[in-house]
């Protein structure tokens, strides 16, 4: 009985060591999900290359990012890249070690603006060296501080582009030259005399919707990714990336239907009383909000995802349940408190206690949930409506 005792004990700390490993693997905060924005930073490589006069041919890095459909296209020429050192292997083969010295970040949005997106990122980086003059000519054509995408992803990558980019290495956003952009990535490799700088290498990266039920070991989690590829008896090739997460929250912030429930909530929380008369027309004010502003397609061009009609339909739903009980004569009430207003008072009295920016807070959190003015107010409401339907 004392060796079993001893196996089950030694199976409960595996396992209790195992979920803490886990867990700190895959934590929601680090875990990039379909809503978050991210950048992709490229820092140093390694690359092997045959080609034994290296430093007199141009070249080309080619990184293409996928997502479902659509496409972002990325090149690093000559004056993007520092060689650091050249490593020769009896003269067959040369490690060139490489830093990406400008233009080396690229701002990629939020999958749910991709169709069809199949929850995953994959990110392909080839290089190539001895580039033809026909190459050479479309290259000048090719700025790198641009990434080159379709008409249907520019728009969101554009946006992105102008509240989040916080370096002057980002990578803009380009359409109009997309199609030059693919004939280069696809046909440079086929050219006669060409030399491989490095093998082609590609990774792919799940991306969830809810980052607390995501299962898997290639998540994409941000942080330093160093990204190998060993051919042979040559030295492995080395990608260094860095994944940064970016929260949407500003893109958020930038679109007027925010300002409009800004407004509705700072007039109907301060409201100590609401004359009866003046009930529905408040309600009315809370639905038009939820029925017009957060649909999501109703208007073109907003941005808006699920998250965010979920979190303000709870701000207005609980508004709803202030308001009945700021308007009648009694201090409390028999009625059974509607079932959405219910869900509502829930969530911020939770959120409230809790007071952790999370993905099931994220758009309400700066001025609703953290903030001084908005907490307190938020908090008065939440005892008053308790009181005023004797919930305990």
């Amino acid at each position: 009985m004392k060796i079993k005792s001893n196996k089950i004990l030694t199976l409960v700390l595996f396992l209790a060591l195992s979920v803490n490993t886990f867990s700190q693997l895959y934590s929601p905060k680090d875990i990039v999900n379909i809503y978050d924005p991210f950048t992709i930073t490229f820092g140093e490589l390694v690359v092997n290359t045959n080609d034994d006069e290296f430093t007199d041919h141009n070249f080309v890095i080619v990184v293409t990012i996928t997502i479902g459909p659509e496409k972002i296209i990325k090149f690093f020429y000559k004056n993007d890249l520092l060689v650091n050192n050249s490593k020769n292997f009896n003269n067959d083969y040369w490690a060139i070690s490489f830093t990406a010295i400008k233009n080396n970040i690229v701002l990629v949005p939020a999958l749910f603006n991709v169709p069809n997106n199949g929850g995953a990122v994959t990110v392909k980086m080839e290089g190539y060296s001895n580039i033809s003059l026909g190459d050479e000519n479309i290259m000048n054509q090719l700025s790198t501080s641009y990434v080159y995408t379709s008409s249907s992803m520019f728009n969101s990558m554009e946006q992105n582009y102008k509240y989040l980019a916080t370096s002057p290495h980002v990578n803009k956003p380009n359409s109009s030259l997309t199609t030059t952009a693919e004939v280069l990535q696809r046909n440079v490799s086929t050219r006669p005399e060409i030399f491989y700088l490095g093998n082609p290498v590609e990774v792919t990266y799940g991306v969830p919707e809810d980052p607390n039920k995501a299962v898997g070991t290639n998540l994409l989690i941000q942080g330093q990714k160093k990204i190998e590829q060993k051919q042979g008896n040559r030295s492995a090739d080395q990608w260094n990336l860095t994944f940064t997460k970016l929260t949407d929250v500003k893109l958020v912030q930038s679109e007027s239907y925010y300002n409009k429930i800004k407004g509705v909530f700072s007039d109907i929380i301060n409201m100590p009383k609401i004359d009866e008369n003046r009930r529905e027309g408040n309600i009315s004010r809370c639905n038009g909000v939820i029925d017009e502003d957060l649909v999501m397609g109703r208007k073109l061009g907003v941005y808006m995802n699920k998250e965010v009609i979920r979190q303000f339909t709870y701000l207005m739903n609980f508004l709803k349940a202030g308001i009945r009980a700021k308007s009648d004569s009694a201090s409390t009430t028999t009625d059974f408190m509607k079932s959405e207003e219910r869900d509502a008072l829930t969530y911020f009295d939770v959120n409230i206690k809790e007071n952790d920016y999370n993905l099931e807070n994220q758009y309400l959190y700066d001025e609703f949930i953290n903030s001084s003015l908005g907490r307190g107010a938020i908090q008065k409401e939440i005892d008053m409506i308790r009181r005023y339907y004797e919930l305990k």
